[in-house]
């Protein structure tokens, strides 16, 4: 079972990462590394910013027309053989997966690398009723051997090095203790291909699902990927309701964004496209999707936060943000770190879920600069820190504070009087460095001119 933060704890957890990260944090030369690869594949298209144009327009047309295209793409499914089951929430969708793996008779499921199952929680709750899920993508399989969540949307073992996993495998799998990374990923290539051999049922991930053809789209780099779904009899495919593409031609174009994005790969290794059942040696004989709603379109419906769901889950936010770099992925809580958790979080799950989330970013702008999609996050970051400030008590004490800020700040006489008195209070402090809360426990107070900008002008003037 995995354990996880609560997102309401993340100011608690961004302080305790610092204090106990290793310096430097291993995170922090991988994700520079990931921007640095992004950019040189990125440099290879000269007309990269009409193509994220034409990324962020397809995307948003899907955003507008999400009822009717779902119509359309759940006609195609049925038409294919394919199996449909929608689930308007996390609780529902469990119950149907259970009800699958069940019926087949089913005492464990493999599953392919899926963020979306990570957000309704499947492997818990299939723990929990006697089911055991296996993850086979080699770093989902990592993490869940030390019982934690990912740290990174498309890296799930950043946050550790070889010796970290050496020493995984000598004390859960029994191996003799290495470091090597082609004997691990060779141990961990044994035991699980037994697993392949056996399964009854197997989970995949749906990047995107092409309403023209009813194609399921999974982009993976390792074979786990195209096994988890060929190789049972019967593959659960489980989708985000916004997860969806009008016809093959925009999928090209989102698998090459994607890719570059993501790891700076021209291209993934695996695009793999299920078109339904396939009797036979080669294929399963059942397809099941289930399409998760989980707060979508309530939220497509916010007109201020529903450019978020053009997310196409790349992960480059988080290798360009500041904040991730220092403290990686655990400390946000819940499914989705870095910048593009910050607002999705909240968003899907209340801003009282996640009171913290929109101020855990200094706004620098680089998560909106980098995002394949142009998703406006430090804008986004900015309305839920409002609905946050809104949506506290009365009593809240930081209220009258800021309106006396705010009136100081709107009065010359008052804003004279209060920088002349801080003035006077830094220089009478005892070691002239005046603590303020949450801004002294990392750095230096700024310092008053002794002589302020309006008498030099004055004495210019003079």
């Amino acid at each position: 079972m995995a354990h996880g933060t609560p997102p309401a704890d993340i100011k608690t957890e961004i302080k305790r990462q610092l204090r106990e990260r290793r310096d430097p944090p291993p995170f922090k030369t991988n994700t520079r590394k990931a921007v640095g690869t992004r950019d040189l594949r990125y440099a290879e298209w000269p007309d990269f910013e009409e193509r994220r144009k034409r990324v962020v327009e397809r995307r948003q047309d899907v955003l507008d027309h999400l009822d009717e295209i779902h119509a359309e793409l759940t006609k195609q499914w049925q038409a294919n053989g394919i199996i449909v089951h929608h689930a308007p929430n996390s609780a529902i969708a469990n119950d149907i997966i259970l009800g699958i793996v069940r019926d087949k008779g089913a005492d464990n499921v493999l599953k392919s690398k899926s963020m979306l199952t990570e957000e309704i929680g499947i492997n818990d709750y299939l723990e929990r009723h006697g089911i055991e899920p296996v993850e086979t993508d080699l770093g989902e399989y990592i993490v869940q051997l030390r019982h934690e969540v990912p740290s990174h949307i498309t890296m799930p073992g950043m946050h550790l090095d070889r010796n970290d996993v050496g020493q995984l495998f000598h004390e859960k799998l029994g191996i003799e203790y290495t470091n090597d990374p082609p004997t691990l990923t060779q141990v961990a290539r044994r035991v699980l291909r037994e697993r392949f051999l056996a399964a009854k049922v197997g989970m995949v991930g749906v990047n995107f699902a092409v309403a023209q053809t009813g194609h399921l789209a999974t982009v993976t780099n390792e074979g786990n990927g195209r096994m988890v779904s060929s190789v049972p009899k019967t593959v659960i495919a489980v989708m985000g309701y916004e997860r969806v593409t009008r016809n093959l031609d925009d999928l090209a174009l989102l698998w090459q964004m994607l890719a570059r994005s993501a790891t700076g790969q021209r291209a993934t290794v695996y695009l793999n496209l299920m078109h339904g059942p396939s009797p036979g040696p080669t294929g399963p004989d059942e397809v099941h999707v289930v399409v998760v709603d989980n707060g979508r379109r309530s939220l497509n419906d916010d007109p201020e936060l529903r450019e978020v769901l053009r997310c196409i889950r790349c992960g480059a936010c988080l290798n360009a943000c500041p904040i991730y770099q220092q403290v990686g992925g655990h400390p946000y809580g819940g499914t989705y770190p870095g910048p593009i958790g910050i607002v999705l979080t909240p968003a899907l799950k209340g801003i009282n879920h996640a009171p913290h989330h929109p101020f855990a970013s200094s706004l620098c702008g680089a998560c909106e600069e980098i995002c394949p999609v142009s998703i406006p996050l430090p804008k986004m970051m900015l309305t839920l820190r409002h609905r946050r400030v809104e949506s506290r008590p009365g009593a809240d004490p930081e209220k009258p504070i800021w309106t006396v800020f705010s009136k100081t700040m709107g009065s010359r006489r008052a804003y004279e009087f209060a920088a002349n008195a801080a003035r006077f209070a830094q220089s009478a402090w005892p070691g002239k460095q005046m603590p303020i809360p949450g801004w002294t426990d990392h750095r230096d107070a700024p310092r008053f001119a002794k002589k302020p900008f309006r008498e030099l002008w004055n004495d210019e003037e003079e």
